[in-house]
């Protein structure tokens, strides 16, 4: 006997919570109405009201249409660019922490992320490269007054959000990824780092420099991670942790936002960039499927740089370190004069 739309609303919020007690005491919550009387809802005992099902609904952003129709190709996304709330470097961070130990707290996951640019994940590894980024960002698409005609400099990032940094970057390598990147990866921060430095936007023209680095020091330590198949942070050694695999995928004729597809025991979550860096954000079984095949098709026919894949590893990461060294070129040019 097929599930009542009633029962199809109710499973699909027990999917966003790792336990379904944790859903009950939720639903109880919003609804008003004591855990017995969730229940009989559950059960199809009670039949919640259309004011009920509305909230439901909106609340865990889930689609009718697609309860009710099934291949509509109708998706519901949240978008976190409408929260105004995020004003500073420690709310942004604070939010997107949020978001990945939500997913990590779900049990036993996967992560496929396919990034046309350094991942957010790999810039917390050093705490200059994500300051920048947080500042381009500030500047840029979240629109800080407070970074309005203020020159770059490592002192922009609050001793409070060094902790928060820190975490990320522990739930990062706890969780199991597979990875797709192309050459361009770093460009679009080589890029920035020239412009904001022939622009004058540096307190200290040495920091651009310091910054390819920082940017030369990641790319050896993602090579490692790659060579041996494992996550672990700048200061450990391989052997030393036991953390989540890494697998690493090179193809040059794929090209797409940033996304990343949570796989949990339980539920599925994508997020992809949409005027980076804020981003969509959806559970829709039917588009979560078709990513997971979508990542599964592309890395079959991608060249690997994990574990064995020794000549292609040293080939894309020394090519990754050749960029970075004609961008400190110029920047040292640039500097002389």
């Amino acid at each position: 006997m097929s599930k009542s739309l009633q029962q199809r609303l109710l499973d699909a919020v027990v999917q966003h919570f790792p336990k379904r007690v944790a859903a009950i005491e939720a639903l109880s919550n919003l609804l008003g109405v004591g855990r017995d009387g969730i229940y009989r809802r559950m059960r199809g005992d009670t039949i919640l009201s259309p004011k009920e099902v509305e909230v439901i609904a909106l609340t865990f952003h889930v689609s009718l249409d697609d309860l009710i129709f099934g291949q509509s190709d109708t998706v519901i996304f949240s978008f976190n660019g409408f929260d105004e709330s995020t004003r500073s470097f420690i709310d942004y961070l604070e939010r997107f922490e949020s978001e990945l130990s939500r997913a990590s707290s779900m049990g036993d996951g996967h992560f496929y992320y396919a990034s046309v640019e350094l991942p957010l994940f790999q810039s917390c590894f050093f705490k200059e490269l994500i300051c920048f980024k947080l500042y381009i960002w500030g500047l840029t698409v979240l629109g800080y007054e407070a970074l309005q005609d203020r020159p770059f400099s490592f002192e922009l990032l609050p001793v409070p959000l060094l902790a928060t940094i820190q975490r990320i970057q522990e739930l990062y390598v706890n969780v199991p990824s597979t990875e797709l990147w192309g050459r361009n990866v770093v460009d679009n921060t080589l890029n920035q780092i020239e412009y904001h430095f022939s622009s004058g936007h540096f307190r200290s023209p040495d920091d651009a420099l310091l910054l390819c680095e920082k940017l030369t020091e990641l790319t050896f330590h993602m090579q490692s991670m790659a060579s041996v198949g494992k996550k672990f942070l700048p200061d450990q050694k391989p052997d030393q942790v036991n953390n989540a695999r890494f697998s690493l995928y090179y193809n040059e004729m794929i090209y797409t936002s940033n996304t990343i597809l949570a796989v949990l025991p339980k539920r599925k979550m994508l997020f992809t960039s949409l005027s980076n860096p804020h981003f969509l954000k959806s559970d829709d079984e039917r588009l979560c499927d078709y990513m997971e095949e979508w990542f599964r098709n592309v890395t079959s026919k991608s060249s690997a740089l994990s574990l064995q894949s020794e000549r292609q590893r040293q080939g894309f990461f020394n090519h990754l370190r050749k960029r970075i060294e004609i961008t400190q070129r110029r920047i040292e040019v640039l500097q002389e004069h």
